[in-house]
């Protein structure tokens, strides 16, 4: 018999609030949410390089057990969960272990997804041995958990998302109990470098993302009190026009612009002109680069 499986629903539309600010915050999530919920069922086939960035970052997570499972930790935070892929391999590390995961995430299309997949059999890998997943909807900037409750905290591709890194890493602080570890992977400052730099040379008006630099992070976790050790990396993905490149993006819900501007319509004879200089200034015989730097943040709570 699988795991436990169990939802917890939070309302994704945006809520009414006379504070301006916190209005606009709460409908900018709430348009992530909904962006991710509606990517969830072609996700992990579209996500190839997020695949390859949350391998290498269960690698991290789990380098210092390798050797000794009893260091696995027994309750641990999946942060941004998505399709929930990851956290199963997260479980899988605890074979035979009475090891709870917590997977969250903000889209709760996402969560579903997920549930419906840990749901179904595992090839190799038989039921027994699969640790506890709970899954559960909730915000990188409030965590529904309580203060010193966790062992281990994962999160892969998600946090970039968040308006505070501050705010983020005191609350992964908070809930982490003293000795707890864990591995954070950040896109960061560099990443899709190659649109921007388009974007600017044909209309410097059209709202691109822009990502804290690795630095940044690791100054935020070190400020609340996390020791931090950081690497960065760069994965680079080839597409073979701007169409498919954008569509790329579009398919696992990353084309949300974290500004609060309106989204504008890309019309033909842009993305002709876009086409052109991208091809000349990043063209090449593997077609057109698209680069994602990723910070890997291995933090340990003292």
């Amino acid at each position: 018999m699988h795991g436990t499986a169990m939802v917890k629903h939070v309302d994704e539309r945006p809520m009414v609030n006379p504070v301006n600010s916190v209005t606009l915050e709460r409908r900018l999530k709430s348009r992530i949410a909904m962006q991710f919920s509606r990517a969830a069922t072609r996700y992990d086939n579209a996500a190839q390089v997020q695949i390859d960035i949350a391998d290498d970052a269960v690698v991290l997570f789990t380098e210092h057990t390798k050797n000794d499972l009893k260091k696995l930790p027994r309750r641990v935070l999946d942060i941004g969960c998505g399709t929930g892929r990851v956290t199963r391999q997260l479980a899988a590390t605890g074979v035979n272990k009475a090891q709870n995961i917590l997977a969250m995430d903000l889209a709760f299309g996402m969560l579903q997804h997920a549930e419906q997949a840990w749901e179904q059999p595992i090839s190799g890998q038989s039921a027994p041995q699969l640790s506890t997943i709970c899954w559960l909807q909730g915000d990188a900037e409030h965590i529904p958990l309580g203060d010193n409750t966790l062992e281990g905290v994962f999160s892969s591709m998600a946090l970039q998302w968040c308006k505070d890194r501050t705010q983020v890493c005191h609350e992964i602080n908070r809930v982490l109990v003293s000795g707890a570890r864990g591995v954070l992977a950040i896109m960061c400052a560099g990443s899709m470098h190659e649109l921007d730099t388009c974007w600017q040379h044909i209309d410097h008006t059209r709202q691109i993302n822009h990502f804290a630099s690795a630095h940044d992070w690791a100054s935020s976790a070190e400020k609340v009190g996390l020791q931090v050790q950081m690497q960065q990396k760069n994965y680079v993905t080839w597409h073979a026009d701007v169409r498919t490149l954008l569509g790329s993006m579009k398919q696992i819900g990353a084309n949300v612009v974290t500004g609060n501007g309106q989204k504008k319509t890309i019309s033909r004879p842009t993305l002709h002109t876009l086409e052109q200089y991208y091809q000349e200034q990043f063209g090449s015989h593997q077609g057109l680069p698209l680069t994602y730097s990723v910070c890997f943040l291995q933090i340990t709570k003292p």
